[in-house]
């Protein structure tokens, strides 16, 4: 068995003719309509850390010049 995820950003009606041609194929469908998306917690931490981090100054400038010297 084969597992896609599609990701369509058009309106309702498009989304609705998208999916009854994937039945038509034969396929077995599974919709999640919301709106909100989950993002991995060890991402969003990572990031916050990191802003965090260039809010107290604590971050490097590379010289990008001479960055491979």
């Amino acid at each position: 068995m084969c597992t896609a995820t599609i990701t369509y950003t058009k309106n309702g009606r498009e989304i609705d003719l998208l999916l009854s041609v994937i039945k038509k194929l034969g396929a077995v469908v599974s919709i999640d309509k919301s709106d909100e998306y989950e993002y991995n917690p060890e991402i969003v931490r990572k990031v916050e850390e990191g802003r965090a981090a260039y809010n107290r100054g604590d971050y490097e400038v590379l010289d990008v010049d001479n960055i491979w010297k």
